[in-house]
């Protein structure tokens, strides 16, 4: 069934049928989660930072210590 309403001087054409269907379906689909899998997922999440950090803070570290030596060298 179509609705037109104007507003603003401009036709709008609006179908009265057509309902959200996907959101309704998506709450009422159950998905069973394991903690396991969540908690393992964290703890990889958490030990690949602190590798991250570790690389970046050694990787500065060693940009420092080369550009003094090579001050230090040149001088």
């Amino acid at each position: 069934m179509q609705k037109v309403s104007f507003h603003n001087r401009k036709s709008i054409d609006q179908n009265i049928n057509t309902k959200k269907l996907s959101e309704a379906q998506r709450v009422s689909e159950k998905q069973v989660v394991d903690i396991n899998k969540l908690l393992n997922r964290v703890k990889i999440d958490q030990k690949n930072e602190t590798k991250r950090k570790i690389i970046f803070y050694s990787s500065t570290v060693l940009g420092l210590s080369l550009l003094g030596t090579l001050i230090t060298v040149l001088k």
